[in-house]
């Protein structure tokens, strides 16, 4: 492809963004190698670790599709068929890395032909560095796969956007005659007709197109079925991407839009399965789901998940994100005015020329400029580009505007992670503004520099603003980065004396919480018989049929009668109390009073909850 101007050093940037990346992935495989969960990650290993038809059943009873389970369950299958005795956490942590590594082949590969090295290279630095995202390269959550499908989509719905055979509709076709002044319709037979003398010979690259087209579209319907069958909101996201896609063909070639009607009922024919489903946890969300209610200044809340760094200092972080969607949304319009400017001047140059190109000049101007076969000039590439970066940031603002509707009319069902699908989108829009402004265009009929120095500054200012915005981005993400990677190594360290400590419960052994999460996820940790109760409290039911049950316990003459049990029956089993926050030491002190003795053996950490470990006697 021929380019405007070329910057190996935005390639050799590009190039180290990439290689940053890949440093930071491989780190990101060598913390999946700890068998740390939390309470949503244990919803994962506990559904995994049954049959696929219970699978399926036990996502329909929750809020979620089932492709992600399913891919973590094979996985992790073909892992314990490779290695005997191997968990099931680390396999499915393993999974959570492959979308970012696949990510890294759309970047060396389709990014790269079509945005550059450099627009490649920092995608792939946001979506694995930038606050929020590098948590998901190890969590054991759908969120890093559902990016991955979005975003995917997105870009072959990119390429279908451009890659347009010319019609009525569109701007390029059209051109006036030399001859009468008269419409004149380009086509590609036309073309061939003049390329090939006449003898209506099919352009070469006609056959080419048409299935390139085809090949783009399944994969925009297979990956935008993959994003529906993940997560809600991602597939909220991909039909984001089909309204964008169908404003591309109505403004540039309406005779698309069949194609575009025949994507998305081949996508509902095929999501139909699930709608049964889908409308029985529309009618348990509906009675009573865990979400908070959301405000106006929720909408700052989504800046901040997106922007905000983990630098010590709050304020700092607070500042840097507001400087860095300032940033981002600068760049922007300033790409705008760009081709605002470019496109007054156009016209003027057009008027003041007076004449039009006939129709034998234009074929021969675009054989000249896209020997491949009508793609469109430097100049079209670029408000090809202005297109792309615009619609990935309007994916994440539709489903930021969906979530917010649905909250404030239905219920509340949106909270920040949600927006993860369609970050990848939006940070691909990032990458390219940073691109444009980066390159140092030049006009084509433009005469050499005088050496006044208005034009050196004209180029220069915009390029360094855009060199001071890429350092912020890299500083940021490699900042949240380590942040990140010093969370998970310490989350590691400790959760060896974790283990220890509950390997002192016996497999005949009772035990009490006061929190229904940590009794989940520590129950994952120990023997299927130990007997489990929650204080005064119940258990969600479906962790409960997902992993063990657990009992309650309303006073402590229940657990005087654990104790009377085990001497009566003369085995050495124990009752202990794994307590939570600071309703322990109250609950400790009223076991006390009653005339139960509770010995702390500890604190300790299980990947996010605190909790002290009690012996009662």
């Amino acid at each position: 492809m021929k380019k405007k101007c070329k910057c190996p050093g935005r390639d050799l940037v590009g190039f180290g963004l990439l290689g940053l990346s890949l440093i930071m992935l491989g780190r990101s495989v060598a913390l999946c190698f700890s068998n740390d969960i939390w309470y949503d990650e244990l919803f994962t290993v506990g559904m995994v670790e049954h049959s696929y038809g219970e699978l399926v059943r036990f996502t329909a009873a929750d809020v979620h599709p089932p492709l992600y389970y399913c891919m973590v369950k094979l996985f992790a299958d073909l892992c314990k068929l490779l290695a005997p005795g191997v968990g099931t956490v680390i396999p499915a942590k393993l999974v959570s890395t492959l979308p970012y590594f696949i990510l890294l082949l759309y970047a060396v590969t389709f990014m790269r032909k079509r945005f550059g090295m450099f627009a490649g290279g920092m995608f792939l630095f946001c979506v694995t560095a930038m606050p929020q995202l590098s948590a998901y390269t190890v969590e054991v959550r759908m969120y890093g796969w559902a990016m991955f499908f979005v975003t995917a989509a997105f870009l072959h719905a990119y390429v279908l956007a451009e890659n347009y055979v010319n019609s009525k509709n569109s701007p390029e076709k059209n051109v006036i005659g030399a001859a009468g002044g008269t419409e004149t319709v380009v086509t590609e037979k036309a073309v061939a007709d003049v390329v090939y003398g006449g003898r209506g010979e099919e352009a070469p690259q006609a056959g080419w197109r048409t299935w390139s087209c085809r090949l783009h579209g399944v994969a925009l319907v297979a990956y935008g079925l993959a994003a529906a069958y993940t997560q809600y909101f991602a597939c909220v996201a991909v039909v984001m991407v089909y309204v964008f896609l169908l404003l591309a063909f109505w403004f540039r070639d309406r005779r698309r839009i069949r194609d575009w009607f025949l994507y998305v009922a081949v996508s509902v024919i095929c999501y139909v399965p699930w709608l049964f489903a889908l409308a029985g946890q529309l009618g348990a969300v509906s009675e009573n789901y865990w979400i908070l209610p959301l405000t106006w200044r929720s909408l700052g809340g989504c800046v901040k998940f997106l922007m905000k760094p983990a630098f010590t200092d709050d304020r700092i972080n607070t500042v840097l994100a507001v400087v860095l969607f300032a940033a981002y949304l600068g760049l922007w319009l300033w790409w705008v005015s760009k081709l605002f400017y470019k496109g007054r001047e156009s016209e003027r140059s057009r008027v003041n020329a007076g004449k039009e190109e006939s129709r034998e000049s234009l074929i021969g101007r675009e054989r000249r400029e896209s020997p491949a076969g009508f793609r469109s000039g430097d100049e079209n590439e670029g408000v090809a580009r202005f297109r792309c970066a615009t619609a990935g940031v309007g994916v994440l603002t539709g489903l930021v505007a969906v979530g917010f509707a649905a909250s404030f009319l239905i219920r509340p069902i949106f909270v920040y992670r949600y927006m993860i699908p369609a970050a990848g989108c939006f940070w691909l829009g990032f990458a390219l503004c940073l691109d444009k402004i980066l390159c140092k265009s030049k006009a084509p009929n433009s005469q050499p520099s005088d050496g006044k120095r208005g034009n050196i500054g004209k180029n220069t200012i915009p390029r360094m603003v855009g060199i001071v915005i890429t350092i912020l981005a890299v500083i940021v993400g490699l900042r949240d980065y380590r942040a990140f990677m010093g969370e998970e190594e310490y989350k590691i360290r400790l959760m060896a004396e974790t283990e220890a400590a509950l390997s002192l419960i016996g497999p005949r052994d009772c035990v009490l919480y006061n929190f229904d999460q940590v009794q989940a996820v520590t129950g994952y940790y120990l023997p299927e018989t130990v007997e489990r109760y929650l204080w005064r409290g119940e258990g969600e039911k479906l962790i409960q049929e997902i992993t063990s049950p657990c009992g309650t316990v309303e006073d402590a003459e229940e657990i005087r009668k654990m104790l009377a049990k085990t001497r009566t029956e003369g085995t050495e089993n124990s009752v202990w109390f794994i307590g939570s926050f600071n309703s322990r030491e109250d609950i400790t002190a009223e076991w006390r009073a009653a005339g139960l003795e509770v010995e702390e053996l500890g604190s300790f950490l299980l990947e996010r909850y605190w909790f002290n470990l009690y012996k009662i006697s």
